[in-house]
């Protein structure tokens, strides 16, 4: 059996929910867990819909690698093994994932949950990808725009404070 999971950008499904009277608006900000809902197929094959922040195929593919996934390949498609499942990720031109999670030989079957977790694994290692690469932005950026950055910390939690002050 595969599962397939559609990673929907936040955003999108913050308004698609608001325009539906805002009957699935749990979790919205908190991540995606709790979030899923599930559309069950004629097949054997199961499709949930997921909330994602994921647009950059280069930090997808970081966080892919930091999760320790093997057959890395970004480009149209993004396809890697993780953990005995093969992950094939194709991106409309909205922005909206299509996931299929598909186990590899000799592994176990791939379990709704098996594949929720993994997608929310990722989703995490993205988030924290795109933090590392604000942060950065804002450490190159900081002098061309009259800030000097004062100090920075990284919270138990991986959240990073910066305190910046305006150069007179």
């Amino acid at each position: 059996m595969s599962v397939s999971i559609i990673l929907i950008p936040a955003a999108i499904a913050a308004i698609a929910s608001a325009a539906a009277g805002g009957a699935a608006t749990a979790g919205v900000g908190a991540g995606i867990a709790g979030v899923i809902s599930s559309m069950r197929g004629g097949g054997q094959s199961e499709v949930l819909q997921v909330r994602t922040r994921m647009k950059d195929r280069g930090l997808l593919a970081q966080a892919l690698g930091d999760l320790g996934a093997v057959d890395v390949e970004v480009g149209d498609e993004v396809a890697a093994t993780v953990d005995g499942v093969k992950l094939l990720m194709q991106a409309s031109p909205e922005g909206i994932w299509a996931a299929n999670f598909t186990a590899v030989k000799g592994a176990p079957e791939v379990t709704t949950r098996v594949a929720t977790e993994l997608a929310e694994r990722l989703d995490a290692a993205y988030a924290a990808r795109v933090q590392t690469a604000v942060a950065e932005r804002i450490r190159e950026k900081a002098t061309d725009a009259g800030l000097e950055l004062v100090s920075e910390t990284v919270d138990d939690d991986q959240s990073v404070t910066m305190t910046l002050n305006v150069r007179a």
